[in-house]
């Protein structure tokens, strides 16, 4: 039986003998950090702080994005260092994006954003800046994946807490190029609440399962983003 309490990093252990079982809780993934007070760049831009179930929320006053186009620059993400107790075999490398699966994460974000805040305005997506009445910059900080998207071919299962860890945090710009929403907010990507120990229950990791974690973790944050600035 494998103990069900946080160990290195993509120790192997083995299981029912022939088969190999990863668990990548290890190096743990990132405690959420605390995030200074935005109230310097709020007042510094006339933003107003709104009340969200995000950590950060803030928007001009009498904000209104109704029946406007708005477009999503590439994305932007910032990964975490990795501790170097990494088995060798893996790379930092291997646990960041890679240019298909970047182009997977845009789109999914833009459907996400869409869908939980432009489509409740009459809003719409832009498909360039040019055409566009706005322009969202999003990013990912601190962004730490559970394990590989694509393990390597010796690993056959791998058990997590969560899928992935990051800030999510945006900013909305007029055409004028002036900032008049921005956000911030720290997501466990996929976390699964405790119930036989202290910590998260596991659960077996995949690029699946991953992308399915961080598609309802992103309708959740821009429901949450929707409902603050209503």
């Amino acid at each position: 039986m494998v103990s069900l309490r946080k160990v290195s990093l993509h120790k192997i252990v083995p299981v029912l003998g022939a088969s190999v079982l990863t668990v990548a809780c290890a190096q743990p993934l990132p405690s959420r950090p605390h995030l200074d007070g935005p109230e310097t760049a709020v007042a510094r831009e006339g933003l107003q702080s709104r009340s969200a179930n995000l950590d950060q929320v803030a928007a001009a006053f009498a904000f209104d994005l109704s029946n406007a186009s708005v477009y999503v620059a590439p994305i932007q993400v910032q990964y975490r260092e990795r501790s170097r107790d990494v088995r060798e075999r893996l790379h930092a490398r291997d646990f960041e994006f890679d240019a298909r699966e970047r182009e997977r994460l845009q789109r999914l974000m833009e459907g996400a954003f869409a869908e939980r805040f432009l489509q409740p305005r009459n809003s719409r997506l832009a498909t360039s800046p040019a055409e566009a009445d706005y322009r969202l910059q999003l990013r990912l900080e601190d962004f730490a994946l559970s394990a590989p998207l694509e393990p390597p071919t010796w690993t056959q299962r791998t058990l997590t807490e969560q899928s992935a860890y990051g800030v999510l945090a945006g900013e909305l710009y007029d055409r004028d190029g002036k900032l008049v929403m921005q956000f911030r907010d720290r997501r466990d990507i996929g976390e699964n609440p405790g119930s036989l120990t202290a910590g998260g229950q596991l659960q077996q990791f995949s690029g699946p399962v991953f992308w399915g974690d961080m598609r309802a973790d992103m309708r959740r944050a821009f429901s949450s983003l929707d409902r603050a600035l209503r």
